[in-house]
């Protein structure tokens, strides 16, 4: 059983993966509600390494935080055996991943914050030596949550999302997965 700390728990994704691996783990979730703003990543990190956690789930999005967060927590974790997964999106790789949605939103500030995360990621990741910190990228498609831009029927579950977390969860120490990226085939 791993002690898995997770931002934005209470919903969509974070809460997915956060009812999923708690029937095996322990899990602290971070999140507004609880009072704990992932602007301000410092109290947020202190908490996780006091408590001792395993596993981090980078998950909840606020502009710059996640990579904020990633380098914070690295910088302690380094040479420890511990693993950091964060959450991306495939929308990073383009910002016409939206447009071909439908969706008109200027969604530049998320797409070059995700981008940002996603080589942050790649950076710590290429790095990893067996016994030290390890750091995963989860990248999923299009998901079906409120903040999702537009429904459609093909489109990722949050569960299916979840689903992804713990096979890395479950692999984790034996095999590092680096990068998970995965959109939705049919009613997933």
């Amino acid at each position: 059983m791993y002690k898995i700390a997770i931002t934005g728990h209470t919903k969509g994704i974070g809460l997915a993966i956060s009812e999923l691996l708690s029937q095996k783990h322990k899990i602290r979730g971070y999140s507004k509600s609880n009072g704990n703003n992932v602007m301000r990543p410092a109290g947020i990190v202190k908490d996780v390494i006091e408590w001792d956690a395993d596993i981090f789930i980078n998950n909840a999005y606020a502009p710059e935080a996640q990579v904020r967060i990633l380098y914070k927590l690295y910088e302690q974790w380094e040479n420890k055996p511990k693993l950091i997964i964060n959450m991306g999106a495939t929308s990073s790789d383009s910002i016409n991943n939206f447009t071909r949605y439908g969706y008109n939103k200027d969604w530049t500030p998320y797409v070059s914050d995700k981008a940002r995360l996603d080589w942050a990621s790649l950076q710590l990741s290429n790095i990893y030596i067996p016994g030290k910190c390890a750091v995963t990228l989860l990248k999923p498609g299009l998901v079906e949550t409120e903040s999702s831009p537009i429904g459609a029927d093909w489109a990722l579950t949050t569960q299916a999302v979840a689903k992804m977390a713990e096979t890395i969860v479950n692999v984790y120490p034996n095999i590092q997965i680096r990068n998970l990226s995965f959109d939705a085939g049919n009613y997933v």
